[in-house]
């Protein structure tokens, strides 16, 4: 079997896969702060993916490997005009990035990150930013071995016994 990872822009064919990979990071996400995610929590349903696929705001690529979807991730170019407090910047803002279950460790996530770094360039972009929630420890410290490093910390005081932290 061809273990070799590609990434690719994500055509409506994807619509599918990509949905199944959202269901997953839902999970993740539902799993970890139940006091803040619906659970089952679905990101997109394949009709949502096609039109994220569609929108060409969105930058939507999947990682394939011997044929088969095994990651995607979504971003956004993003800009800000100066203002009193703030420099103008433009950066890649990574909404979303998953890896198959069945698949990590097998490359995909940083030869997505890759390719985010190469559109980010292209586009004059000074940074690729994204957050990770606090639960996702695994998630964390892949962001740091591929390169990533803290720009800030949120801080939340829960007012109730639900409040998962």
């Amino acid at each position: 079997m061809d273990n070799e990872i590609t990434v690719r822009k994500a055509v409506k064919a994807d619509a599918a896969a990509l949905a199944g990979l959202l269901r997953q990071v839902g999970k993740v996400h539902s799993d970890g702060r139940p006091d803040i995610y619906r659970s089952p929590l679905t990101k997109y349903d394949e009709k949502a993916a096609e039109d994220l696929i569609a929108d060409e705001s969105a930058g939507v690529y999947v990682a394939e490997c011997g044929g088969t979807v095994v990651g995607e991730t979504i971003f956004r170019i993003m800009s800000r005009e100066g203002d009193g407090v703030f420099l103008p910047r433009k950066w890649l803002y990574i909404d979303d990035l998953c890896v198959d279950e069945n698949s990590r460790g097998g490359g995909a996530a940083l030869a997505l990150v890759e390719q985010t770094k190469r559109i980010a360039e292209n586009e004059g972009c000074g940074a690729v930013e994204l957050n990770c929630w606090a639960f996702n420890t695994r998630a964390a410290k892949f962001y740091e071995k591929a390169g990533f490093r803290p720009q800030k910390t949120e801080y939340e005081f829960p007012l109730s016994a639900e409040t998962t932290i």
